[in-house]
Formats: C-alpha cells, structure tokens, sequence
C-alpha cells in the first residue's frame, strides 16, 4: 500500500480500520501513544510496543525514521 507523505507541517488522519490494516501488515511502524495521563489510565486496551508520550512534552523529532509508517494517537 503505497502513500504519499504529507506536505510538511500537514496533518495526515486515517481510520482506525485503516491503522490497524497497516499495524497488522508486518511492515515496520513506529507508534507514539499521546493520550492525556487520564486517557491512558483508563484505557482498557493499548497498542502493543506503543511509546508513551505525555502530550505536554510530545514534539516532533527529525531523528524518528522516514522510512516507516509512524502512528500517533491521542484524544
């Protein structure tokens, strides 16, 4: 499944169906779990290897590799 990048600075949303298909796919993705502390507590399912990043301190970091899905979720 092939995807155009955003242009920069663009926000690129996609289904839930259509994140688990590329999750469940094998390819490799990096996943960042930016929900609110209260969220993420009472969430009773979680991504598998997901990062947790507290929303005040998510950013974006150039080191992140550009050659794999990247999914970060929040509410």
């Amino acid at each position: 499944m092939a995807v155009s990048p955003p242009a920069r600075g663009q926000s690129l949303r996609i289904s839930v169906a259509d994140a688990r298909r590329r999750l469940e796919s094998g390819q490799p993705a990096l996943v960042l779990d930016v929900r609110s502390p209260q969220a993420w507590e009472s969430a009773w399912t979680k991504i598998q290897g997901a990062i947790r990043v507290p929303p005040t301190e998510f950013r974006i970091d150039p080191s992140w590799p550009k050659d794999r899905f990247t999914l970060v979720y929040c509410t």
